[in-house]
Formats: C-alpha cells, structure tokens, sequence
C-alpha cells in the first residue's frame, strides 16, 4: 500500500468505525503496522468492524490537512 492508500483506509475506519472498501489484503498490512484492531469474531466479515490503535490515530492525525 502507498501511503496515501494508508491515510484514506485509516481515515474511513476512524469516520464508520468498519472497514468499508478495503481489501483483505490492505487490511492485513494494516494489521502489521499495528495501525488497526479488528473485532474479535469478525476477521472473516466482508467489512468487519475496526479500530484505530494508538499508533493508527498518531499517523491519522499528523497526515490530516488542516482546513483553512
């Protein structure tokens, strides 16, 4: 994943708290970096429900634009 694919899936896991277009894969490499935490029971869901580690919200944060 580039970074910029990065930021946009931690941005719609942290606005719908689900994983919503993301593939399996991405997911995984989300999971790697320890930016994400999928619910227990539901791994093999289609757009399983997630949440933003510590590490995840930091790098959302810092890669946000602020609005003018």
């Amino acid at each position: 994943m580039k970074h910029d694919d990065v930021v946009a899936a931690l941005k719609v896991i942290s606005e719908k708290g689900m994983a919503i277009n993301i593939s399996k894969d991405d997911l995984q490499d989300l999971r790697l970096y320890n930016l994400i935490e999928v619910a227990k029971g539901a791994e093999k869901e289609r757009s399983p429900a997630c949440i933003l580690t510590k590490k995840g919200r930091v790098m959302l944060k810092a890669n946000l634009k602020p609005k003018p």
